[in-house]
């Protein structure tokens, strides 16, 4: 009798625990549906494809909402655990936003950040896929990676210590998995070659997949932004970023703006320069990316058709 009392409490104690675990995921679901109660629109493609462009656009039209203290959240691909409503905290939503969004740069070639998606909108996302020509995208992403501190050495040696500089343009394979978990429909694919030859033409496409009304370029964003410049220090610039992890991961957004805002960004990293030269590859740079890339861009083609694009680049 004592051990059946017993099994019937410990069975009691399981239900009210699995009755909060559903309650706590059905409050999380429901909770985005009722804030994020206008159109969302997640720009999901790799860095260094113009993604710091698109969030700039969009901030500067004030019609839509993004993040509201930081660029990116980093949700879906480290963050998750934290629940929606972690998420749903960086969004300030107001009456004059037609939609929200949130342009990320690292959900792309991340193995989790589709189905994360799915669980926390279902289809209720539009998909925006930034993308660049694979070679010189690895290459100005391993510029940028040295300019942080991140890797050390040169293409190869980068390479080697962080292998994402040349998985994320395997475009081709994560897009594959983005289709397993979405329809077609529900992703679009604009690219970063379009912005730097006609950016008017650009913008009045993306308006379109925004499904906002055409607003022109303004004259900040007609020159380039987000160089990849070199640090002045590489030991410096590597304290710098894992100081900015650290703040990112508690949500001390303002202590990194205000670092930024009094120039330790440009001391930590270097500075900025729109009108400066394009790092350019050596040949060799350029044959071995060639050579670690090839085919990928008949790879996505057989995916989401032809891309006239790249074809001179």
């Amino acid at each position: 009798m004592a051990f059946l009392n017993l099994m019937l409490f410990y069975t009691r104690i399981m239900y009210y625990r699995l009755n909060a675990c559903v309650f706590k995921i059905v409050e999380d679901y429901t909770l985005i549906n009722n804030v994020f109660n206008k159109p969302f629109i997640l720009f999901m493609g790799p860095q260094r494809a113009g993604t710091t462009w698109l969030d700039a656009y969009c901030r500067h039209r004030g019609d839509v909402c993004l993040p509201s203290k930081v660029k990116e959240v980093f949700f879906f691909d480290r963050h998750s655990s934290r629940g929606a409503e972690f998420y749903k905290s960086h969004f300030d939503l107001k009456s004059h936003h037609d939609l929200i969004a949130e342009v990320t740069t690292t959900s792309f070639d991340h193995a989790d950040a589709p189905r994360r998606v799915k669980e926390m909108f279902g289809n209720n996302v539009t998909l925006i896929c930034p993308l660049r020509k694979p070679v010189p995208r690895s290459y100005s992403l391993y510029r940028h990676y040295a300019r942080y501190g991140l890797v050390s050495g040169d293409l190869i040696q980068a390479c080697e210590q962080e292998p994402q500089i040349i998985n994320s343009s395997r475009y081709a394979y994560h897009i594959e998995r983005w289709l397993e978990v979405f329809p077609n429909k529900k992703i679009h694919f604009i690219f970063q070659e379009e912005l730097e030859n006609n950016r008017d033409e650009f913008v009045r496409k993306l308006c379109s997949l925004l499904e906002v009304e055409y607003m022109p370029v303004p004259e900040g964003l007609n020159e380039r932004i987000n160089v990849s410049t070199k640090s002045n220090n590489k030991t410096l610039a590597g304290i710098g970023q894992k100081t900015c992890e650290y703040l990112r991961d508690r949500k001390l957004y303002s202590v990194i703006n205000l670092t930024k805002h009094a120039g330790l960004k440009t001391l930590f990293f270097g500075k900025e320069k729109p009108d400066a030269p394009m790092l350019s590859m050596s040949d060799f740079e350029r044959d071995w990316l060639d050579e670690q890339l090839g085919g990928e861009v008949q790879r996505l083609e057989k995916i989401i058709g032809p891309i006239p694009q790249w074809e001179k680049c």
